[in-house]
């Protein structure tokens, strides 16, 4: 399996994140979704999730997204499927202006003649503001597999608030009857020390929902289309 994490940073970075955000809270607010017709001027015609949301930084709107096709292997030269995961942010100071895309990272997973799973855990992405300081912190949550059994899944848990990015990568822990369990790796980034507590926190409790999750659980989390 080749997972191709490109980061295309737009004047800003940032992510997305579980809907545990409060309205109201001073310079922070979840919006009602856009109409699909306002989302389709952006060129996105079938998102999987949209996040609408204010905050110190004006409206923001974060659009997740998949592409299928094929590539070309560099070793083999064999044609390969390949998924990439897309996640846009688009905002705007004021309702009257256009929305304008501040940053979009392109996350590509090959895989050849094998089981090809890749998506986003939608239920574990949104937007909140934890730390009641008015800057969104957005996190995206994604799987990622290639292989032919039941075998772990790259999973990359991130948080981004303004320029602060932390992430916890790692993979899902496999559990099967009569065996001993495999899998459950992960690796903090170095950020995340640094991180305060609430978000530390935060990252932690999505790892934990999601890393355990059975096969049978991954469909419905990271397919369909919602706000």
């Amino acid at each position: 399996m080749s997972v191709k994490r490109l980061w295309l940073l737009r004047p800003f970075i940032l992510s997305g994140l579980v809907l545990l955000a409060a309205c109201g809270q001073d310079g922070f607010e979840v919006l009602a979704p856009l109409p699909a017709a306002q989302i389709q001027a952006l060129g996105v015609e079938s998102p999987l999730k949209t996040v609408h949301f204010r905050d110190k930084d004006g409206e923001g709107l974060l659009v997740l997204s998949r592409s299928d096709g094929q590539a070309t292997d560099e070793e083999t030269a064999e044609d390969v499927d390949k998924v990439v995961l897309i996640a846009t942010l688009y905002g705007r100071t004021t309702a009257d202006d256009p929305f304008k895309s501040r940053w979009q990272i392109d996350n590509e997973t090959t895989c050849a003649g094998l089981d090809l799973d890749v998506g986003f855990y939608l239920d574990a992405t949104g937007a909140s503001d934890l730390n009641n300081d008015g800057v969104a912190e957005l996190t995206i949550v994604s799987h990622a597999f290639c292989g032919g059994g039941i075998d772990p899944q790259a999973i990359v848990v991130e948080l981004r608030e303004g320029p602060a990015y932390y992430a916890i990568e790692g993979t899902s822990l496999v559990s099967v009857p009569g065996e001993e369990a495999y899998g459950g790796e992960r690796k903090d980034s170095p950020s995340l020390k640094n991180a305060s507590k609430v978000l530390r926190d935060h990252l932690e409790t999505v790892w934990n929902s999601v890393y355990k999750r059975p096969w049978s659980h991954i469909d419905g989390s990271s397919d369909g289309a919602g706000q």
